[in-house]
């Protein structure tokens, strides 16, 4: 029955999620064969509750040097294991009484298929922000100082007259300089009219060139978490890949397990494709009637890749539209 409401245009705009930067997270992390996720267990081969291990691929170690001959002694590549512990933590909890449907047109199923849907809506929102504040909390340092941008501290700070298409020339010598790797925009509204407006002209002999320009890095927009946890700025990231690593880990079952008079059991989230939620359901007595009462809980986290070659080089930089601070 979600399944029905994410396809019936009337109501699904209660339902759908603003998570433009999960999103632009999931390329950048996508486009790498690494991090990999593997369940770490305890001396009784139990699944530890709240630690995920993430492999980050170094190469850090190579350099160039003088020709040998006859020598092959290389210095072997690492894959750096790191544990973490999954700290975002969030739940939405619900109960729907049929004692309620006795003389209402609607059916109770439908309003749990409808409450388990606004669940998985509002728990991706709630993750989305939180990355948000993860980015702002690892912000590197741009390395180029010339240009349009006015490096101060971990900001780089454009002037809004600059907001356009010309401007992606600017974030390419970004990338080189600050040896981004296929690197990824994720904006609020910076760029996104720019950007809509190229992409309406892209049929015209005069709007091919900035429809190409913003085609040099894909671009995700997300306007409600970012412009919204970073208020009054206006905030665009450039993250290169494999800068970052998104987790999560549920633990019931997938097929309802039975305990008590409770069940629990996981799902896959219609949202954040590869993220599940642990689901526990209990039913009590109202009127001579069931209520059924659920809790949705997400365990989830956004790791940053530990593994820089540069100092300050964490692959996220952050660029505000306004002028320079004096």
């Amino acid at each position: 029955m979600a399944d029905e409401i994410m396809f019936d245009d009337r109501i699904k705009q209660q339902f759908i999620p603003q998570i433009g930067i999960v999103d632009g997270l999931r390329k950048v992390q996508t486009a790498a064969v690494n991090p990999k996720f593997s369940q770490l267990k305890d001396s009784s081969g139990m699944p530890k509750r709240t630690d995920v291990e993430v492999i980050w691929e170094n190469a850090c170690d190579l350099e160039a040097a003088e020709c040998t001959t006859c020598t092959l002694d290389g210095t072997k590549l690492s894959t750096n294991a790191q544990t973490y512990s999954l700290e975002f933590c969030r739940e939405v909890q619900f109960a729907v009484s049929e004692a309620d449907y006795i003389d209402n047109e609607f059916d109770a199923n439908l309003s749990i298929a409808k409450g388990l849907l606004r669940a998985d809506k509002q728990l991706a929102e709630a993750y989305a922000a939180y990355t948000v504040s993860v980015l702002e909390a690892n912000k590197g340092v741009n390395l180029l100082t010339t240009g349009k941008g006015c490096v101060s501290g971990s900001d780089t700070y454009i002037a809004a007259a600059y907001w356009d298409a010309q401007l992606m020339a600017y974030f390419s010598r970004v990338a080189i300089m600050n040896r981004f790797t296929t690197p990824t925009l994720i904006s609020g509204a910076n760029l996104y009219e720019a950007v809509w407006t190229a992409q309406m002209n892209r049929a015209n002999d005069n709007g091919a060139g900035a429809a190409n320009m913003f085609g040099v890095f894909p671009i995700f927009f997300d306007m409600f978490n970012i412009d919204t946890v970073n208020s009054p700025n206006l905030v665009t990231y450039l993250l290169s890949q494999n800068s970052v690593a998104l987790a999560n880990r549920a633990y019931n079952p997938s097929t309802p397990e039975i305990y008590g008079a409770s069940k629990r059991w996981k799902v896959p989230s219609k949202f954040i494709p590869g993220f599940e939620y642990d689901i526990f359901y209990a039913a009590s007595c109202d009127n001579d009637f069931v209520e059924h009462q659920f809790k949705v809980k997400l365990l989830a986290d956004l790791f940053v890749n530990p593994e820089g070659c540069e100092a300050d080089n964490s692959g996220i930089l952050a660029f505000i539209c306004g002028a320079c601070p004096t």
